[in-house]
């Protein structure tokens, strides 16, 4: 009987389908008129076969399979994956409801092959998890069935579609039912309540209330409580005007005033319900209400009655095998209530034959369903176990390869350290022989003004030097004094270069007024050594250190005018070239050998030169010179041959430089 109870349920949903065809045949008609009428697009025309293929559910399958293959080629055309997808969806409810389960699968897997390879598509992937779950449930693989099903629950899950997952939760319902577990049946039943109510929508209220009053039904509640919930479905199935739900709960609460032995009220809802199954004109499960029916009359003894609606319940078109073998039963009944014994007796006979012959194959399937279960429940355990293995594994590999990674981190990290050691080291080095050398350079150009000197005023305080000889000695000291202080200068900006860096402050000056403050201050060393000192500096706005550009002109002209024999020339001048203003200090001296001018600007490298009136060089000021320059953004080159003069230039920014650069 529970099972009996059970699968009423599901043929009057497919009747209630069924009483809505006549209203619907015109809607239909005027479909099909708008589909042939050219107006619509390819994307409208899809919409339209979707919903002519649902309107033809329950009344002519050739042309639901006619829709859905144009909407597949129509899809197909257009280059629509998310139709093609979905039209795969509907192609497998077709075969699915002809029982033809070899060709769902095709389907389906057709539409798991388009959903896996397109992005986007992440909905009709669950849908297809969703067919796949129902096309094992057929099959009675009941552990591959749950396992699509919360594949597909995930999916919707992770984009809350309450829509999607309400038939996921019926259909995890129906599973676990099947195999009896009535604790996830109760479960999913309460999930199917949740998202009804959030979704406020009364149908699947009352469609999840009828399922939770079966469950409780299931769970052996007592029957007056059953029977309380199921009258009080059917009031709100009244307050809703839900044809549906109205005959579905009168059904039920006519089989359980039957199972309360109380025909009158079951023969009240049964007709209720029979009256709404006639209405529809299609006998889908007019046998089970004829067969309940007819049970109410046996129940008061009236065998005409009874009679009639079995003859009723055994011509109409589907009858199932437990409808059947509930008549062989009602027929037993009524034989034994005419006092006919033999008949009651053979119909006995039949019912139990039939009776046993279902149970048979009943516990068949069982045995069958446990063993597939137990097999597919070890492969997952293995599976489970193997895919540990797998994590360890890949946890093992990800500390090794960490591991890895840090030493080598370290074995670099050492390496950079003992590099920047070992450079270090030989900047050290190097400044330490640069200042050796240069100490004994300038401990050598300073020793001869100064010995001289000392020499002098000896003489001069013994009284041993006459009137024409003081000045002849005034003049050469004069000349090697003003050598020594030019290199005092140059040493401490180099030492203070190198203690605090070159920071340039920069500023808007005139080339030509401060290149005349430094030839003004040489004219006297020039004249002294009978030189021409000439600026041709044009006058130009720059951007620069003043002072170093001051240092840098004052060490280019000292060493023009240094090695320039008497009589020379010494030139000064400028050139505008784009943003950049050159400065030239050109002399008539001796130039230098190509040896020298590969080390010009190496202090390192450098050696003491001598000028033509024996005037000390440390090579110090042009060191500067190349240093100053380039921190204020210029170059600094030379022209030399040897016993022909040498030419020094260096660039320096002009205001445009700066103002285009901002």
């Amino acid at each position: 009987m529970t099972m009996i109870f059970r699968k009423i349920i599901l043929y009057i949903l497919c009747w209630y389908l069924c009483v809505t065809l006549t209203a619907q045949s015109s809607v239909v008609d005027s479909l099909e008129q708008v589909l042939v009428s050219g107006k619509l697009n390819d994307l409208e025309k899809i919409e339209l076969l979707k919903d002519l293929y649902f309107d033809h559910m329950y009344v002519d399958s050739s042309k639901r399979r006619m829709y859905v293959m144009e909407m597949l080629k129509l899809s197909q055309s257009i280059g629509s994956k998310k139709e093609e997808a979905y039209a795969y969806f509907m192609l497998a409810g077709y075969h699915n409801g002809r029982g033809d389960t070899a060709k769902m699968r095709t389907s389906i897997m057709e539409m798991l092959r388009i959903t896996q390879n397109n992005k986007g598509l992440e909905a009709e992937e669950g849908l297809a998890y969703i067919q796949l779950g129902r096309y094992y449930m057929a099959i009675n693989q009941y552990y591959s069935a749950h396992v699509q099903l919360k594949k597909a629950e995930k999916l919707f899950v992770k984009v809350n579609d309450k829509d999607r997952l309400y038939p996921i939760y019926r259909d995890l319902s129906t599973l676990f039912g099947m195999i009896k577990d009535r604790d996830n049946v109760l479960y999913y039943t309460n999930k199917q309540i949740e998202i009804a109510v959030a979704l406020n929508d009364p149908v699947k209220m009352q469609q999840s209330q009828n399922d939770l009053g079966w469950d409780l039904y299931e769970d052996n509640l007592g029957q007056d409580e059953v029977l309380d919930y199921f009258l009080d479905m059917y009031q709100k199935a009244i307050l809703l005007n839900s044809d549906r739900y109205i005959s579905i709960n009168a059904a039920i609460c006519g089989q359980i005033y039957i199972q309360h032995n109380r025909p009158h009220e079951a023969l009240k809802y049964l007709n209720q319900a029979k009256d709404y199954i006639e209405a529809g004109g299609r006998g889908l499960m007019i046998s089970i209400v004829y067969q309940y029916i007819a049970e109410a009359y046996v129940m008061l003894h009236q065998t005409d009655s009874a009679e009639y609606y079995m003859k009723k319940a055994h011509d109409s078109p589907v009858m199932r095998e437990d409808t059947k073998l509930a008549l062989y039963r009602l027929r037993s009944e009524i034989e034994a209530i005419k006092g006919n014994y033999r008949g009651a007796l053979e119909a006995h006979k039949k019912y139990h034959h039939l009776s046993d012959s279902i149970t048979k194959s009943q516990k068949t399937t069982e045995i069958a369903r446990m063993r597939n279960w137990h097999e597919l429940e070890q492969k997952d355990h293995e599976n489970e176990i193997l895919q540990q293995e797998h994590q360890k594994q890949q946890k093992l590999i990800l500390i090794l390869a960490v591991a890895l990674i840090m030493i080598i981190a370290l074995f670099a990290i050492s390496i950079f350290f003992y590099r920047k050691s070992a450079n270090k080291n030989r900047e050290l080095k190097e400044l330490h022989r640069v200042k050796d050398k240069l100490f004994s350079v300038v401990a050598h150009d300073l020793r001869h003004p100064i010995s001289t000197l000392v020499s002098l005023l000896r003489l001069a305080e013994a009284n041993m030097l006459d009137a024409d000889m003081q000045t002849q000695f005034f003049k050469d000291i004069s000349n090697q004094v003003d050598d020594t202080f030019g290199l005092l200068d140059n040493l401490l900006c180099w030492s203070k270069s190198q203690m605090q860096g070159i920071v340039p402050a920069r500023a808007y000056f005139d080339v030509k007024a401060a290149s005349l403050e430094v030839t003004n201050t040489l004219q006297n060393v020039a004249v002294n050594k009978n030189i021409a000192l000439t600026n041709h500096i044009e006058q130009q706005q720059v951007y620069a250190d003043c002072d170093m550009f001051a240092l840098v002109v004052r060490n280019l002209t000292m060493n023009a005018i240094k090695y320039t024999s008497e009589g020379g020339e010494v030139t000064l001048a400028s050139e505008l070239s784009d943003d950049l203003l050159i400065i030239s200090v050109k002399d008539t001296g001796i130039g230098m050998s190509q040896e020298i001018q590969d080390n010009l600007f190496k202090l390192s490298e450098t050696r003491s030169r001598y000028g033509t009136n024996n005037e000390s060089g440390a090579g110090l000021g042009l060191v500067l010179c190349y240093d100053f320059v380039k921190a204020n953004g210029g170059n600094i080159w030379f022209k030399s041959k040897q016993d022909e003069g040498s030419t020094f230039f260096f660039t320096i920014p002009t205001i445009n430089a700066i103002e285009n650069h901002t």
